[in-house]
């Protein structure tokens, strides 16, 4: 058995093969009587622009790890789950929702359309006529299928509106509710910035403080110097000798050096204040608390950062909240549509023409084979034969 000699048995045949034609014919007359389905499409944008701008200072504080630092771990984590859904995720969540869809087939009597009762059957039936999605570009499109051409238009209509009131419903709750934490946040950083503040100075009082930093870099000075002059007296002492008149008066500068050192340098007791009438202090005394201090200072300092960036996060979500212009762009409405998409008579025609003519080719081979009018080998006959008796049975 060849393709020559099947092609050849299919040309005695060739009268099988108008029955692809006419099943074509039949499948186009079908196309042209079935009533036409229409597809109406609305498009629109989000206006995301404050979105994209807003909680971006705290967010970036968040990376670098500010927020953790200073406790702020729930603020953060506040913005951070805010910003995960992004406003056109939202509104196609909403737009392509079962409360919309339901809304929908009710106003519209799908019911009687679709011929169902349940909701879960009536929103499959729908979920194939209507689609929502969104392009590369951002623009959100949701069109649907229909017969009649004007309830097609209106229904997408009547989709995005109660889908546009829905979601700016809930993003004036999301900025009512982040407000209110914000003013939370800033009421708690302000008292904590009071009382750190209220800390440094009760410190600074307490411990007779006026620029920690700057006396201690007058005690280092005096420290110096203090340390050159006994070195002096006591190469004196040693130059000029033990039986020198001048020796005994260099001793006691010398001891007298020696123990301002020793208050400024060195040991100091559990009640040690350095004096109000004197700026010295005494250098590891002051080491300590230079430490606390840088450490207070530093709090104080993140604590009025994050309070400033609170702030202007309050004063964008108020500007928010009370801008007048919508956030949803309508960039082309719903329209009524003049020509139909389905069902398209070349494509009924092609698929009953291909279809048909597949199954009549392999009839007439099959017919070929089993009349033995096409030559086969010996196995295959055997086959055959055992086809054919099994369907006589």
């Amino acid at each position: 058995m060849s393709y020559f000699e099947i092609f050849c048995y299919c040309l005695k045949k060739k009268k099988f093969f108008a029955i692809p034609v006419i099943v074509a014919l039949i499948c186009f007359g079908i196309a042209w009587v079935l009533p036409p389905v229409y597809k109406t499409e609305i498009r629109l944008q989000i206006d995301t622009s404050g979105e994209e701008n807003s909680l971006g200072a705290v967010s970036s504080m968040f990376k670098s790890g500010s927020l953790s630092k200073l406790g702020g771990s729930s603020l953060s984590s506040m913005f951070s789950s805010q910003s995960v859904v992004k406003p056109t995720d939202l509104y196609l969540e909403i737009l392509s929702g079962r409360e919309i869809s339901l809304l929908a087939i009710h106003n519209f009597r799908l019911d009687t359309l679709y011929k169902k009762k349940a909701d879960e059957l009536l929103l499959k039936k729908f979920a194939k006529d209507v689609l929502v999605e969104e392009d590369e570009s951002g623009i959100i499109s949701c069109s649907f299928e229909a017969e009649d051409k004007v309830m097609a238009r209106d229904l997408v209509r009547f989709m995005v509106s109660n889908a546009n009131e829905r979601y700016i419903k809930l993003q004036r709750e999301r900025l009512s509710y982040t407000l209110e934490y914000l003013q939370k946040q800033e009421r708690d950083l302000r008292d904590s910035v009071s009382a750190i503040s209220d800390e440094l100075l009760t410190f600074y009082r307490e411990n007779h403080i006026v620029d920690l930093e700057g006396q201690m870099e007058i005690t280092l000075k005096a420290l110096s110097g203090y340390e050159t002059q006994i070195n002096n007296y006591r190469m004196s002492e040693q130059m000029q000798g033990k039986d020198n008149a001048d020796v005994h008066e260099m001793r006691k500068k010398r001891q007298l050096l020696e123990q301002k050192f020793r208050e400024l340098r060195g040991r100091y007791k559990e009640d040690y204040v350095p004096s109000d009438k004197s700026l010295y202090v005494n250098s590891d005394w002051a080491a300590s608390k230079y430490l606390y201090q840088e450490r207070r200072e530093t709090d104080l300092k993140r604590f009025m950062t994050l309070l400033e960036v609170v702030s202007t996060e309050i004063m964008s979500t108020e500007s928010q909240s009370l801008k007048e212009q919508p956030v949803i762009q309508v960039v082309q409405d719903a329209y009524l549509p003049d020509w139909k998409v389905k069902p398209k008579r070349a494509k009924w025609a092609i698929a009953g023409f291909g279809i048909s003519f597949v199954v009549t080719f392999m009839f007439v081979v099959l017919r070929g084979l089993m009349s033995m009018s096409i030559p086969c080998t010996e196995d295959a006959r055997k086959k055959l034969e055992q086809v054919k008796a099994a369907l006589g049975k």
